[in-house]
């Protein structure tokens, strides 16, 4: 009884670890995870601030500064996608 008991509950906490950090909801961008429970807005963002070098520059000037999510996306994209052979350029 003893052991069933022990083998439930190291089931039960090894269970409850792994699920607390697996999210299949993540968004992946050229081998970078942005995180989980990204909104369109944010993956573009990403999108255009991870634009390759040689590569027609794109900012949506209007959403960077009226929309967050976009915003939050695209400075996401180039602090990760700086040093990865992506354009760099500053809002």
């Amino acid at each position: 009884m003893k052991k069933q008991f022990l083998v439930a509950c190291s089931a039960f906490l090894l269970g409850a670890c792994t699920s607390s950090t697996v999210s299949h909801n993540n968004y992946v961008h050229k081998g970078i995870n942005f995180g989980s429970d990204r909104d369109t807005d944010f993956k573009k963002g990403v999108r255009d601030a991870c634009r390759p070098i040689g590569c027609d520059y794109t900012k949506d000037h209007n959403k960077l500064r009226n929309n967050e999510s976009y915003r939050l996306g695209w400075q996401e994209g180039q602090l990760k996608c700086k040093g990865k052979g992506n354009q760099t350029q500053g809002f």
